[in-house]
């Protein structure tokens, strides 16, 4: 999937700077895109700056502040071009209401982040080991 998309939903741009370095670091050949709330991430998936190609993954921190996850991740669940995607929620905040909710809405994994470079490094790799071994829908 060299030049694919992936979405991250994230109200804080340091967070993406820092998972574009790490994916510069480990040699990730995805594009990293970067929306800062649910309404510029759908926008981003079924709007007039639609992303071509669409993202088969994203990274959504939905505790973040002026996101709305959980309603992004219904949508997507119920749209036919996105219903497919790997969600990964992402977030340095612990609300067992909203982990239960998107678990619920089938996401492909719930992470705690961790700021500490070593273990985001370590993350990725592992994911990136995984999304380049998986087959993705067309």
């Amino acid at each position: 999937m060299v030049g694919a998309n992936i979405l991250l939903v994230d109200s804080n741009r340091a967070h993406f700077e820092n998972t574009l370095n790490v994916f510069s670091q480990i040699g990730i050949q995805y594009n990293l895109c970067f929306a800062k709330d649910d309404i510029q991430a759908w926008l981003m998936l079924t709007g007039d700056k639609k992303l071509s190609p669409l993202p088969k993954i994203m990274l959504i921190d939905i505790n973040a502040e002026g996101i709305n996850g959980i309603k992004l991740i219904e949508k997507i669940r119920l749209d036919i071009d996105l219903k497919s995607t790997l969600i990964f929620v992402i977030s340095d905040i612990n609300n067992d209401k909203n982990k239960r909710a998107a678990l619920n809405l089938n996401i492909a994994g719930y992470i705690n982040r961790s700021f500490e470079i070593e273990e985001m490094i370590n993350f990725f790799s592992i994911l990136n080991d995984y999304w380049n071994n998986i087959e993705f829908s067309s």
